[in-house]
């Protein structure tokens, strides 16, 4: 079994910006939460979990057919929101802007997941990068969300192309996971 998702990565300009801008924030540094490792930003589309290794020739060709018309898209990143919401964030998240091409991309790989027998969250899609996970049982202080907001808008975050989608297997280790690409599908 490997623990796999579908996921569109994200420019690594991008990266450097959210990382430089959020990150590297002295008191950001101080909140309890775990931040995500910036190489391992992206925006998922499906999260699969653990997977049977024999079904991954039917993912990729899952991410294979997965349209090109039309994309020429970018992401923009937009606000800094929580799940499951501000006043009680458990995920840091970035949101993405709305986007035509991203959204039937999503709904495109969720149909044809449940087409070929994959378990598919299917609940509405809310485009984001997840920064990082606040750590369990230890006190959020209450202006933590206005403060990374703060942080949001003095930076600038570049938008990222929309011009793959990748199959990633996620390997959990003590010091946070590590994603290996299995498959990605080029638009370009």
């Amino acid at each position: 079994m490997k623990r796999l998702f579908i996921a569109v990565p994200i420019q690594e300009k991008t990266r450097n910006e959210i990382a430089q801008g959020i990150f590297a924030d002295t008191r950001t540094k101080m909140l309890p939460v775990r931040w995500t490792n910036i190489q391992n930003l992206h925006l998922t589309l499906q999260f699969l979990g653990d997977t049977d290794e024999k079904r991954i020739p039917v993912l990729k060709q899952i991410v294979n057919r997965l349209g090109t018309s039309g994309i020429a898209e970018e992401l923009t990143f937009t606000n800094i929101g929580a799940f499951p919401n501000p006043s009680n964030p458990r995920v840091i998240w970035i949101g993405v802007k709305e986007n035509e091409s991203l959204r039937k991309i999503q709904r495109q790989l969720t149909a044809d997941l449940i087409r070929n027998g994959f378990s598919a969250d299917q609940k509405k899609f809310k485009a984001h990068l997840t920064l990082g996970r606040v750590k369990e049982n230890v006190p959020v202080p209450p202006d933590m969300m206005d403060y990374l907001e703060i942080l949001r808008g003095n930076i600038n975050v570049s938008a990222s192309p929309l011009d793959r989608v990748t199959l990633f297997e996620s390997q959990l280790k003590p010091g946070g996971p590590i994603y290996t690409v299995l498959y990605e599908k080029n638009f370009s």
